[in-house]
């Protein structure tokens, strides 16, 4: 049976995900040359978009980006993950404990999606933000997630996401790569020295669930000198355990799994 779809919501999606994924509001003409639409086209499924509250018009120009409406059902959607709720009291436990910004994040298409953020007492500037996407190659939550999965499948998703140098630190070898996941997978502790920003050390732990699936990951983030200074080994352990009650709260039982 052929699916079908309806063209008019299509296009209207992906003009949302064209504004999602923009660092700053587009025009109606950049927008059309993003996803190949007529601006006329664009301009009206803005103007409906804008009627219901998913787009508004930026205030100093001719310029669009996501509405409020998004956030209420991104925060709607969050609040029903199982996962962000079990995990929420202890992320928050391990940012205190090390004073460090703690994140929760899930994988999605060969790619991680950060869903939670447990601050620290710290103004630290990175990338992650509760909704945005980063790569597993350069990540250590990504890389948390990529050692608990098949080798076939990890060069799969290699070879279709690519491996994009970021820094001078980026591993961009598929074999490097997965000699260190077979570490990972020994300890369940990866370490991301300054692979995906410079000046950040990352930590990560594989969270999984009843049945065995890593189906998310945790880590802990901070500026490399004081990361180092406190001790990579002593933040791995911590926030291994941390991972550890999550996965056991998920329903995980380590001493049968592993």
């Amino acid at each position: 049976m052929t699916e079908k779809y309806v063209q008019t919501l299509e296009r209207s999606l992906d003009v949302l995900e064209v504004l999602a994924h923009a660092e700053e509001p587009l025009g109606v003409t950049e927008i059309g040359n993003r996803i190949q639409l007529h601006k006329s086209t664009v301009h009206r499924i803005l103007q409906t978009l804008c009627y219901r509250g998913y787009v508004e018009r930026a205030k100093e120009n001719e310029h669009y980006q996501l509405g409020i409406k998004i956030v209420e059902l991104g925060i709607r959607f969050f609040n029903d993950l199982e996962i962000r709720k079990v995990a929420a009291p202890v992320l928050n436990d391990l940012a205190k404990l090390l004073n460090e910004v703690v994140h929760l994040v899930l994988p999605d298409d060969g790619e991680i999606v950060y869903i939670d953020r447990a601050e620290s007492s710290h103004v630290v500037g990175m990338h992650s933000k509760v909704g945005r996407r980063a790569p597993m190659h350069c990540t250590a939550v990504g890389k948390a997630v990529l050692s608990t999965l098949p080798e076939e499948e990890v060069r799969h998703i290699l070879e279709t996401k690519g491996m994009t140098r970021y820094t001078p630190n980026t591993i961009i070898d598929p074999d490097v790569l997965l000699k260190e996941l077979r570490s990972i997978k020994e300890n369940k502790i990866s370490v991301e020295k300054e692979e995906n920003e410079i000046g950040i050390i990352c930590l990560g732990t594989p969270v999984f669930d009843y049945s065995g699936r890593a189906i998310g990951a945790i880590s802990v983030s901070g500026p490399a000198s004081r990361i180092q200074e406190k001790g990579i080994e002593r933040i791995g352990q911590e926030m291994k355990r941390a991972g550890e009650e999550v996965s056991a709260k998920l329903g995980f039982n380590y001493f049968q799994k592993l």
